[in-house]
């Protein structure tokens, strides 16, 4: 593959957990596999929902039609041409056809009065609400706002991936109606509950969920002060798992910091460049102030710690995981507990990790293996020191691979324990419920702790109030952490 193609190899992972398929067979269906979007011009929030959808879509590569006219009337040319030039960014080699195709796999419609369409959906308020054929939907109770957009748009998208994906019958749940909120965490209601001004505001981590957030805020048309904290520049895998940036911010290798703040005009966003920890050090210097509140959006369990170091009084932690990659959660966290310790703790010492091993056979930093999203380049190994033959053979198979393969390649874990990454559309989701919390106002006398499959949808007993656990830093240490908050402020 060369530098300038799109690298479906992430999604293509995903897909391949969901489906039981073998990843080239799975490309190759998915080559075949045409998807119809079309749209009512008036229906809630549509340009948000259609930005989000194509692409989502894009990300995976199929055959992908828009049709203009195919809803009830004709959308906005300037906004088909923004869709269009969306589309070319994620990857120009597959277009976006505005025709209507002879067949389809999957057809999807962003308004309430489709015939035809698979799955059809809509915003609602900050919320959405998404019906297979032949079902009606109940009356909208709001306009959609961008929350509302970016939500309806990740939940058709996973309507679409489960029929083009094939994903198998005990991995996925049935088209059904579905009606949700993340503010309310039920059903959209009337009451109009606006973003606030972002303020001592940090966003940790500008990955998938990051940039999800970020995308969130900017069709919310926030306003504001941001501290955003990463330590990575934006590569060639992050084009089709990440929600913001194309082949262009890859190929210029844009710090992520740099391009959450410049897709948040209306924010004073400062951009840090650097870990969690860099950023504690720098608030403990007085060089950046303490914030309220963060949201976070990291991969780890030592990442969701040094989170956990900030202190602040409000932390909204988003994350994706599960066997598949398509599980999605929200932890309420609070300085006092439940802490993101509490939520994460450590597991007992069981020996040398996959990374400890794979550090000392080849000399690779630690930080960038388990960081794993980065490919394993040419340069990287012409600087590692001496190992076996066996072992630099190994590494010269896997350049230009992505890092977090290294340990399967080494025969050190399993065909279930390779990284999964996430998907653009459950990553959004994610920050769905991390920017729905902080629209609520942050964590209540009971903090939240929401999670749901994105394959399955939102359910009626996936929220539980979550306490401090025993025997946690936040509660043994509580009044060391209360004079670093003192000191801090």
């Amino acid at each position: 593959m060369s530098t300038d193609a799109t690298n479906y190899s992430r999604p293509l992972r995903l897909a391949a957990g969901s489906s039981g398929t073998d990843e080239a067979d799975l490309a190759t269906r998915l080559e075949n596999s045409t998807v119809l979007v079309t749209a009512d011009p008036t229906a809630p929030a549509v340009a948000t929902t259609l930005r989000v959808l194509i692409g989502n879509l894009r990300r995976l590569p199929l055959r992908l039609h828009l049709d203009p006219n195919g809803g009830d009337g004709h959308l906005d040319p300037d906004l088909v041409a923004e869709l269009h030039q969306l589309s070319a960014g994620i990857d120009a080699d597959w277009s976006l056809a505005l025709t209507r195709p002879e067949t389809t796999t999957f057809h999807v419609h962003i308004g309430t009065r489709s015939t035809s369409a698979h799955v059809s959906g809509v915003a609602d308020g900050h919320g959405a609400r998404l019906r297979p054929a032949g079902i009606k939907f109940t009356p909208l109770q709001q306009p959609g706002t961008g929350l509302g957009g970016v939500l309806a748009g990740a939940m058709l998208t996973a309507e679409v991936f489960k029929v083009v994906v094939g994903v198998r019958p005990d991995r996925h749940g049935p088209a059904r109606p579905i009606d949700f909120c993340p503010i309310t965490l039920s059903e959209p209601d009337a009451t109009v509950r606006p973003l606030k001004p972002l303020h001592a505001t940090a966003l940790i981590g500008g990955g998938a969920i990051g940039t999800a957030i970020a995308l969130i805020f900017r069709e919310l048309n926030a306003t504001g002060a941001l501290t955003v904290v990463d330590p990575e520049t934006y590569d060639n895998p992050n084009v089709t798992t990440y929600s913001l940036g194309d082949r262009v911010t890859a190929a210029e290798k844009t710090p992520k910091v740099h391009l959450v703040r410049d897709q948040l005009p209306g924010v004073n966003v400062e951009p840090f460049v650097g870990t969690a920890r860099d950023y504690i050090q720098a608030v403990d210097a007085g060089t950046q102030p303490m914030p309220t509140t963060v949201l976070g959006a990291v991969d780890s369990i030592d990442a969701r710690h040094e989170i956990a170091a900030i202190h602040a009084t409000h932390t909204l932690d988003g994350s994706t995981g599960g066997a598949t990659g398509t599980m999605l959660s929200l932890s309420e966290a609070t300085w006092a507990g439940p802490c993101l310790r509490c939520y994460y703790p450590h597991r007992p010492n069981q020996g040398p990790t996959v990374i400890d091993v794979l550090a000392e056979r080849t000399g690779l930093p630690r930080d960038l293996l388990a960081r794993g999203t980065d490919n394993f380049t040419a340069e990287q190994l012409a600087a590692l020191g001496d190992m076996t033959p066996e072992d630099r053979a190994i590494l010269e198979r896997h350049v230009g691979k992505d890092i977090c393969g290294l340990g399967k390649a080494f025969g050190l874990t399993g065909e279930n324990e390779s990284f999964n990454p996430s998907a653009a559309f459950v990553a959004q989701q994610a920050a769905a419920l991390v920017v729905g919390a902080l629209i609520r106002g942050g964590i209540a006398a009971r903090p939240n702790y929401v999670q749901y499959d994105a394959l399955f949808g939102p359910y009626g007993d996936m929220t539980l109030h979550r306490n401090p656990r025993a025997g946690c830093r936040c509660q043994t240490d509580a009044e060391l952490h209360r004079a670093v908050r003192s000191h801090r402020r």
